[in-house]
């Protein structure tokens, strides 16, 4: 029988609001909604600011958003005190979209000692499937802030 794995909820805790207030987040409406083992669900209010000349949203919104969950999706299954970069990326622009709401649900495919692969999509609040892809994240032993990082949260 296959052992279910969680979170810690205390790093959720902590990590959430960190993330959701974080400058890129913010400047893209970007906020993590539902962090689970091997899971990232993610959501962009789209906003005029969003979209490029011809009134679509733009290319750069899905990347970030594809970004974002196949990332965390990865990164959840991380063990503590190790990082992760993405490395590389791929999408599929599947169908264009000007207002509403973006939900990107990313899943963990593969985590191995030193690479990860996630993979992404986004739908439209009514379930449209705007795009999907993936995400390669470089995993390494430098974590970079944790003089931030309370001892119980890892």
């Amino acid at each position: 029988m296959n052992e279910v794995k969680t979170l810690n909820p205390a790093w959720i805790k902590f990590i959430l609001p960190l993330i959701n207030r974080s400058p890129f987040f913010k400047k893209e409406n970007m906020k993590i909604i539902e962090l689970k083992y091997g899971e990232a669900l993610i959501e962009i209010d789209i906003e005029r600011k969003h979209l490029q000349a011809y009134g679509f949203v733009h290319g750069g919104v899905y990347g970030g958003l594809i970004d974002a969950a196949g990332w965390w999706a990865v990164y959840t299954q991380v063990e503590a005190m190790r990082n992760a970069f993405t490395v590389e990326m791929k999408l599929n622009y599947l169908a264009s979209a000007n207002k509403g709401k973006f939900i990107a649900y990313g899943q963990c495919i593969k985590l191995g000692k030193t690479l990860g692969l996630g993979t992404a999509i986004i739908k439209s609040e009514e379930g449209k499937l705007l795009a999907h892809g993936t995400v390669t994240v470089m995993l390494t032993d430098n974590l970079v802030f944790t003089d931030n990082v309370p001892e119980k949260y890892i």
